[in-house]
């Protein structure tokens, strides 16, 4: 899988709400979310794991990913509103 499409599977886990959006896999704008969404997560998920806590910077990875995931949820929201989808 590659990470797009793994930033998507993680995205729309989160973010149910957006799994009604098919059209948005077409989106290169919403794919590079996914991507950088991906890539933060990853980030956020080795800090978690790693032997040597930095709380800072775990704070600071959570509130990327949280940011990210905002974004593409208002992405989408905007777009629906723009194009008329519901």
């Amino acid at each position: 899988m590659d990470v797009k499409k793994a930033g998507m599977a993680r995205l729309l886990l989160a973010a149910p709400a957006l799994r009604r959006s098919a059209w948005m896999m077409e989106s290169s704008a919403f794919l590079m979310l996914c991507e950088a969404y991906e890539h933060a997560c990853l980030r956020r998920d080795v800090l978690r794991c790693s032997a040597e806590k930095d709380d800072e910077t775990l704070i600071k990875s959570e509130e990327e990913c949280r940011s990210l995931e905002a974004a593409a949820i208002a992405y989408i929201r905007e777009q629906r509103k723009f194009s008329g989808l519901k």
